[in-house]
């Protein structure tokens, strides 16, 4: 991608990476908190797939010239990591702020002035944070699993 995006759509994408720096934060966090074998493999498979988001968006936030937001270096989380039980909870409310930043992305860029690279991105990445927070609510043993509409606030 060598053009740059319209306003709205570099500061959504911007707010994207914000929300995978911080998902990418909360996943090693948790490492510390859970113990069930399947759930220790889910989260490490996350966490490599929101450091692949993270690094995409950083790629294409610098194709167009621009310089990507850093990483934090710890986040405030709404409520205290103390079991696996509030390890999920807080990995629920991290998938959910990226399908906040995902679906902004999409809904603040237009296929014709846009690389699709960035669209195609933010769809993977709001649908695969959609999915793993249905499967972290039905870890978690909370209904509805799914939400209606991922990423709306």
């Amino acid at each position: 991608m060598s053009e740059e995006l319209p306003e709205a759509g570099a500061t959504a994408l911007a707010a994207a990476l914000r929300a995978e720096h911080a998902a990418v934060w909360t996943y090693e966090l948790v490492t510390a908190f859970v113990s069930r074998p399947q759930v220790r493999s889910a989260v490490a498979e996350a966490t490599g797939v929101h450091e692949g988001h993270r690094d995409d968006v950083q790629r294409l936030i610098r194709a167009t010239g621009a310089t990507p937001p850093a990483a934090s270096p710890a986040y405030a989380l709404p409520q205290p990591v103390t079991d696996e039980g509030s390890a999920i909870a807080a990995l629920i409310i991290a998938e959910q702020e990226c399908q906040i930043g995902w679906r902004s992305v999409l809904e603040n860029t237009e296929p014709d002035d846009a690389d699709p690279a960035v669209r195609r991105t933010a769809l993977a990445a709001l649908t695969t944070a959609a999915t793993r927070a249905t499967r972290w609510r039905i870890t978690a043993g909370r209904t509805p699993a799914a939400e209606a509409q991922p990423g709306k606030p």
